[in-house]
């Protein structure tokens, strides 16, 4: 192999065009919840609400969780919810 070649791909590259469905929809649920925030990370969206009021923001996550889980159920992706964030 020569030194100057150029590298090849053979592992086929992660689909990431759920997070465009799902960041729309954590949107929805950022505007109505003060205190809460949408983290975009490489593989992943995160809703935190750990600033928001306390009773609201688990409200909040619970309704975005079965939002996410029906708008997402055919895409490869799993919806979790955590400590005060909801995640994918």
């Amino acid at each position: 192999m020569k030194h100057d070649a150029e590298w090849e791909i053979r592992v086929p590259m992660a689909d990431f065009s759920w997070k465009q469905i799902a960041e729309t929809v954590m949107k929805l649920y950022t505007e109505t919840t003060d205190g809460s925030t949408i983290e975009d990370k490489e593989t992943s969206l995160v809703w935190c609400y750990k600033d928001s009021d306390p009773d609201f923001g688990l409200c909040q996550a619970k309704e975005l969780l079965d939002h996410l889980e029906s708008v997402l159920a055919n895409e490869p992706v799993s919806v979790k919810s955590g400590q005060h964030n909801a995640s994918l």
